[in-house]
C-alpha cells in the first residue's frame, strides 16, 4: 500500500516538473508583453487568490498564532525572497547560469534536510543528487564549459543565493505539513508571499501594459497561475509531506528536461544528443533517489 502511495506522489511530481517544464516556455512568451516583475505580481497574487478560495470551501482555514508565523517565513523566503533573486540574477548573467545554477537547490535540499534533523542524511541519495546535477549541467550547457565574466560572477552568486531560498522554501515546510494540510501550508505561505508583494505594486505594476495584453497573452498568464502556481505548488508540498524534502527536491532536475522538450515542440528549438545524455542521468538519479 505504501509502495503505491509513493507511485502515486512520483507520478504527481512528474507532473509538477511537466507543468513547470511547460511554464518556462510560457514565461519566454509572456516576456515579449510584460515586464517580469509584472508577471511575477500578476501570477502570485492572482494565484494566492485562487488558493484562498479553495482553502476557504474545502478545509478549516483557522491555523495557530505561532504556526501562521512559520508560515509567514515560508513564504517570505520562497516566493519573495528566491523570486527577486532569481529575477536579478537575469539581469546579469545568462538564462543558460542561472539555470544551472538555480538547479543546485536539490543539493542544498539533501544537506540542510538533514542539519535541520528532518531526515538522516544518506550517502547513496546524495550521490543520486550530484549526479542528477550533473545531469541538468549537461543538458543545460549542451556539454559545453561555461566562461564567466565579472557581471556573471555577479549574477551566478545571486542565483545561488535564489537556490539556497528556494531549498529553504522546500524545507522549511516540512514540520508545518507534519500538523496542516498540503493546501493550507501551500495556501498561506503564498498568501504571505504575495502580500509581500503587494508592496511593490506602487512602483512596477504597469495597469496600461496589463490592459494591452492580447487574448493569447490572458491565455497563457492563465495557464501560468492555475497550473503552475495552484496546482503545481500545491502537488509540491503533497510530494514533501508524502516522501520528504530530500526526495521531492530532486525532482527539480527533471523541469529542465521537460522545458528542452517543450522548446523543441513549441518554439522549434534545436535539440542536442548531449541534452539527450543529461537528460538520462537526470532521470537514472531520480530512480536511485527512491531506491535508498
Amino acid at each position: 500500500m505504501v509502495v503505491e502511495k509513493d507511485r502515486v506522489t512520483d507520478a504527481s511530481l512528474l507532473c509538477v516538473a511537466i507543468i513547470w517544464g511547460a511554464n518556462f516556455i510560457a514565461m519566454k512568451l509572456l516576456l515579449i508583453e510584460l515586464a517580469p516583475i509584472n508577471i511575477i505580481l500578476l501570477r502570485f497574487i492572482s494565484g494566492s487568490v485562487l488558493l484562498s478560495l479553495l482553502l476557504f470551501f474545502l478545509e478549516d482555514v483557522r491555523v495557530p498564532l505561532k504556526d501562521f508565523y512559520k508560515l509567514c517565513l515560508i513564504g517570505a523566503v520562497g516566493i519573495v525572497l528566491y523570486q527577486l533573486f532569481f529575477i536579478y540574477a537575469l539581469k546579469y548573467t545568462s538564462v543558460t547560469n542561472v539555470a544551472i545554477i538555480v538547479n543546485t537547490a536539490p543539493l542544498y535540499g539533501g544537506l540542510l534536510s538533514s542539519f535541520f534533523g528532518y531526515e538522516e542524511f544518506n550517502k547513496k541519495r546524495f550521490f543520486a543528487i550530484v549526479l542528477g546535477f550533473i545531469g541538468v549541467y549537461i543538458l543545460i550547457s549542451k556539454g559545453q564549459f561555461l566562461s564567466l565574466s565579472e557581471a556573471d560572477i555577479r549574477g551566478g552568486i545571486l542565483a545561488l543565493f535564489g537556490s539556497l531560498f528556494w531549498a529553504l522554501y522546500t524545507i522549511l515546510a516540512k514540520p508545518m505539513l507534519d500538523k496542516h494540510s498540503p493546501l493550507k501550508v501551500t495556501t498561506y505561505s503564498m498568501l504571505a508571499g504575495s502580500i509581500l508583494l503587494c508592496g511593490f505594486i506602487p512602483f512596477f505594476l504597469d495597469l496600461k501594459e496589463v490592459a494591452a495584453l492580447s487574448s493569447q497573452g490572458w491565455l497563457i498568464l492563465g495557464f501560468s497561475i492555475v497550473f503552475s502556481i495552484v496546482v503545481a505548488f500545491f502537488l509540491w508540498y503533497r510530494g514533501v509531506s508524502k516522501i520528504g524534502a530530500t526526495r521531492t527536491i530532486i525532482y527539480q532536475y527533471s523541469v529542465p528536461v521537460f522545458g528542452a522538450c517543450f522548446a523543441f515542440l513549441v518554439l522549434h528549438e534545436r535539440l542536442y544528443w548531449s541534452q539527450l545524455i543529461g537528460a538520462i542521468i537526470i532521470f537514472w538519479s531520480i530512480t536511485l533517489s527512491k531506491r535508498h
